[in-house]
């Protein structure tokens, strides 16, 4: 009997270090009011139909499927940036090492119509993501593909 009451004690006792640990492991940092980056980013306007210019990645929103929230990732004060030139080529600055571009990566790019018929689709490489562009801000949207949404900042 007294081996029973143990056993008890103990799976509750791992039970609850494990409701423990996954409460800690999921506290993250208040992320910035919305539209409000860590770092000043300064933005500059250009074509809305055009990928061409300098453009610096400053946001990552990502849903855990866990907890069905969305994790936000603020990027502003990391330097990673992609050059889209005219000639067809981008080229990649990450001196954060924690994307999946490396810096000094020269790739090329189109810039296509989308098969929904709003937007683009952004090929890079041999990697094709959708994508939106405003005035000053890019959106990588690869969420109905499981993946994420990527935010960049046009600053040339």
């Amino acid at each position: 009997m007294k081996n029973k009451k143990i056993q008890s004690v103990r799976a509750w006792g791992v039970g609850l270090l494990f409701l423990v640990l996954m409460m800690i492991a999921s506290c993250q940092e208040d992320a910035a009011p919305d539209d409000e980056l860590r770092c000043q980013v300064e933005a500059i306007d250009g074509s809305e139909d055009d990928v061409v210019g300098k453009w610096k990645y400053v946001l990552r929103k990502n849903f855990r499927m866990i907890d069905g929230t969305m994790e936000i990732t603020d990027l502003s004060c990391e330097e990673i940036t992609l050059h889209f030139k005219s000639e067809g080529m981008v080229e990649v600055n990450n001196q954060s090492q924690i994307w999946f571009f490396e810096s000094g990566d020269k790739l090329p790019f189109e810039l296509l119509p989308a098969d929904t018929g709003t937007g683009f689709s952004l090929k890079i490489g041999s990697s094709t993501r959708p994508a939106s562009i405003s005035k000053s801000k890019m959106i990588w949207n690869s969420m109905p593909l499981d993946g994420g949404i990527s935010e960049f900042i046009r600053i040339e």
